[in-house]
């Protein structure tokens, strides 16, 4: 499994977590679904916006 650099969940993880931080951000999926730390990081948002690794799909 592909891993990314997540600077909301401050480490690596599989590209199915980066995936489930995309779709709570774009608003496509509630906040549950993603895990709470990446959440819980104030403008988690913004930052997952502006991250390197955002998806595009």
């Amino acid at each position: 499994m592909k891993k990314v650099d997540c600077p909301l969940m401050d480490e690596c993880v599989d590209d199915a977590i980066c995936f489930d931080i995309h779709m709570v951000v774009e608003g496509c999926a509630p906040k549950f679904t993603a895990p709470k730390k990446a959440v819980q990081t104030p403008d988690f948002r913004k930052i997952c916006m502006n991250c390197p690794n955002h998806r595009d799909d």
